[in-house]
């Protein structure tokens, strides 16, 4: 974390924070992305799980000082030209964690916003976690743990996860370090490698599931939700060949096409990864907008197929949050 961001962190007083929302009115607005939402007596130490009470605190933030829009809305104002008093707010959850129906569903609703939820069908159909989720549950042990990872030269790669008795945020920082490095191997070889880390881990109940088919039909059911792509297996877009970007589109299409009645319009490229070559498939596969992991604002002269997003986590303070929506954290 860099020194600007460490301070806004610890402090940002609201008066700056009101300055710069002001600013974001004649621009456009921000793209929120979240993963998970869980209940405060959840520990599991990850950025991408956010505390309930925290949630609440963000949204009615949100619905006091944006106008919180759906993606459709979004994209239809930036279009009509028009200058709104206030800047717009879309909040977007990625990957179909189930805690995005049984918690985030009832606060929406309750407060009348809405949100979308990019959903990967893989888990969603086989009932399972991706490979990344099965790493993080490392840290639910609660022990300090080595992890060994084999590397193709025949040496090993050594990464140390603290016990609970850490910072939750260095806990995390050792998590970030693994899964980095799991990232960068390519796919047959990192599903190898997260096997053999899971057959020397602890095992425990996982706190993280993700969403079934009946909770999808309930989220598309709310007026409140947008249900938006986000590929089958979760893959790294930038990864595979052509030929394989479409292949886990058109299978997630599908999939969400047969439990929820409509094909989704919007995606979101896994991790944030994408190049010319999978824009080009998503434009093909027919997405009318596409999010990335980039943060900044979102304005007209931003492409439909690189929105950017303002990350929210478990580690933001109320300082930090008023920060990123106010645009002077990236």
């Amino acid at each position: 974390m860099g020194v600007k961001s460490g301070l806004c962190s610890l402090c940002f007083p609201q008066a700056l924070a009101f300055f710069g929302i002001r600013r974001l009115a004649a621009a456009g607005g921000i793209v929120l992305m979240y993963h998970e939402v869980l209940p405060d007596t959840c520990l599991l130490p990850a950025w991408t799980v956010v505390r309930e009470s925290d949630f609440c605190r963000q949204m009615e933030y949100l619905r006091q000082h944006f106008d919180v829009i759906s993606m459709d809305a979004a994209v239809a104002r930036l279009a009509d030209g028009h200058h709104a008093e206030r800047p717009f707010a879309v909040v977007t959850f990625d990957d179909g964690y189930s805690g995005n129906e049984q918690t985030v569903l009832p606060i929406m609703e309750s407060m009348g916003l809405p949100f979308v939820v990019y959903v990967a069908t893989q888990a969603l159909v086989g009932n399972t976690l991706y490979w990344y989720d099965k790493v993080i549950n490392l840290l639910g042990s609660g022990k300090e743990q080595e992890v060994r990872v084999r590397l193709q030269n025949g040496g090993q790669q050594r990464f140390l996860l603290p016990s609970g008795f850490a910072s939750e945020n260095r806990r995390w920082t050792a998590m970030q370090q693994l899964l980095s490095f799991l990232k960068q191997q390519q796919p047959d070889e990192r599903q190898q490698l997260v096997e053999e880390i899971g057959a020397e881990a602890v095992h425990f109940e996982s706190v993280l599931t993700m969403l079934t088919a009946e909770q999808l039909k309930r989220l598309a059911a709310s007026n409140c939700v947008t249900i938006g792509s986000h590929t089958h297996g979760h893959e790294l877009l930038i990864q595979l060949q052509p030929e394989e970007i479409g292949a886990t589109v058109q299978t997630a299409n599908r999939l969400l096409s047969e439990i929820i009645g409509d094909p989704p319009a919007h995606f979101a490229y896994p991790n944030g990864d994408y190049n010319e070559l999978v824009v080009e498939q998503i434009k093909k596969a027919g997405y009318s907008t596409a999010v990335t992991t980039t943060g900044g604002i979102w304005s007209a002269h931003n492409s439909l197929y690189e929105i950017p997003r303002v990350g929210i986590g478990r580690f933001d303070s109320r300082a930090r949050f008023r920060a990123l929506v106010s645009g002077y954290l990236p």
